[in-house]
């Protein structure tokens, strides 16, 4: 299933590039901002690059071997994990999707 294919907006075309999500994920909510971080696995982030999208602002977070380990989507404002993805060419399935783990956004002070 693809569930969140989204057209080609320009930017950032990467002909065939699909995201595979196969472990629950946990997107940290962060209602002031108007932000989702999906937390795809748990491992440091080397490099982020912005991904283009027409709704809004999709930062992609990527480790070492260049696999994405998170993605960061801003301005939104619905955070159901199906929206979130609507953004950012994925490949999951639902029972993935319907364990996903909601929590608020950790914002230690600056």
């Amino acid at each position: 299933m693809n569930a969140g294919s989204s057209p080609d907006t320009g930017k950032n075309a990467i002909k065939g590039f699909v995201i595979p999500i196969t472990e629950p994920p946990v997107v940290e909510i962060d209602t002031e901002a108007t932000a989702a971080y999906i937390r795809l696995r748990d491992t440091k982030v080397v490099a982020t690059k912005p991904f283009g999208s027409e709704k809004g602002l999709v930062m992609l977070d990527f480790d070492a071997d260049e696999n994405v380990v998170g993605i960061e989507v801003i301005r939104q404002h619905e955070f159901s994990i199906r929206e979130l993805i609507k953004e950012v060419p994925v490949e999951v399935s639902d029972a993935v999707l319907n364990q996903t783990r909601y929590v608020a956004a950790d914002l230690a002070p600056a």
